[in-house]
């Protein structure tokens, strides 16, 4: 069963999906930061020699090993897994960590989501890769990118106080995020200089030179649309 199936049978229930592909799901909304980590590596073992007991095992020690918060959700998906491989001692576990969750954060984490606490106003978030292609593919369709995608050029598209500074050469597609200025001297302030390759196609990086090029067009673009920004 591949990783897309196992998606549209999500949609149907999570509790109809056998042991085995709610664990590969659940796996695939764990955040990028874990992803190397010892219990990680352990579980999507485990998980091939369909030792489904000891992947769920590791992905609970994962999240007690890390001292972090993660959210409702993964600890839902893992109580209806343990419970369906009659693994109740697991199961009520998962459930005392639901309860965790809503004494000491007093809000929900989205899927995909996970909280370290900082300080007692502050805590750091990570996101699953998933989650955040989905929000991408939702904002493109939001911009009508594939209108865009055809007009080789700089495309602005705001999101309240901030947005995406589209740049389309020839079906390749850069994400220039940016926040308005909170200073008179600048309009916005572009994530520019942190880039290191396309958007589309995902994760193909800069040839030589290429990002300097789209540099010198892109101050130039800004030049010409009286847009003040703190590139250099």
């Amino acid at each position: 069963m591949n990783i897309w199936s196992i998606f549209k049978n999500h949609k149907k229930g999570f509790q109809q999906l056998k042991p085995f592909a709610m664990l590969l799901l659940i796996q695939e909304y764990i955040p990028e930061f874990y992803k190397e980590n010892k219990r990680f590596k352990e579980s999507e073992e485990y998980l091939r020699y369909n030792e489904w007991g000891l992947a769920l095992e590791s992905l609970i020690e994962l999240a007690d090993d890390s001292g972090h918060y993660f959210s409702n959700c993964f600890w839902n998906n893992l109580t209806i897994c343990a419970n369906k491989m009659e693994m109740f001692a697991e199961a009520e576990y998962c459930r005392q960590q639901l309860i965790k969750n809503e004494t000491t954060l007093g809000s929900k984490l989205p899927n995909g989501s996970t909280a370290v606490k900082i300080d007692d106003n502050t805590y750091q978030h990570y996101t699953a890769k998933i989650v955040i292609n989905k929000l991408a593919d939702n904002r493109r369709e939001k911009d009508k990118l594939d209108e865009l995608i055809n007009n080789d050029g700089f495309h602005i598209k705001w999101h309240g106080r901030g947005g995406i500074i589209y740049y389309v050469d020839n079906g390749k597609v850069l994400e220039i995020s940016f926040e308005m200025s909170g200073v008179r001297q600048y309009d916005l302030l572009p994530c520019f200089d942190g880039l290191k390759g396309w958007s589309i196609p995902a994760n193909k990086p800069f040839a030589f030179k290429e990002k300097s090029a789209i540099k010198e067009k892109f101050l130039e673009w800004l030049k010409t649309k009286r847009i003040k920004t703190d590139i250099q």
